[in-house]
């Protein structure tokens, strides 16, 4: 199974650990908001609670091979706010390592 449908089956039915389970140990998440940098433990304990509450429409991958997993689709946030999300993640050993989002805020409605 790649990595794209491991991963927005575990997002869809909440799972949180097993999303985690497609990160490498030493995965760096940068935060487009302000370049910080987000832990696997940070990540589970940050979007896990959000898991449930964060609407994703349209969501789709755009490419994916060993090497990198580009993915796109709109989200809706838990304070009605909603953004057009580009999501990159950088693989290595099967797993997404690195991982770089772009945002801009949209209405959907």
């Amino acid at each position: 199974m790649n990595i794209f449908k491991k991963f927005n089956e575990a997002f869809n039915s909440g799972d949180v650990e097993k999303a985690a389970e497609c990160f490498h140990e030493d995965i760096q998440m940068i935060m487009h908001s302000d370049g910080s940098v987000m832990t696997k433990n940070e990540w589970i304990k940050r979007v896990g609670p959000m898991m449930g509450k964060l609407k994703r429409d349209k969501v789709r991958c755009i490419f994916e091979n060993e090497h990198i997993l580009v993915t796109h689709f709109f989200g809706t946030f838990p304070n009605g706010s909603q953004d057009a999300i580009m999501w990159v993640g950088l693989k290595k050993d099967d797993l997404i390592y690195r991982v770089e989002t772009g945002s801009t805020p949209i209405n959907l409605t």
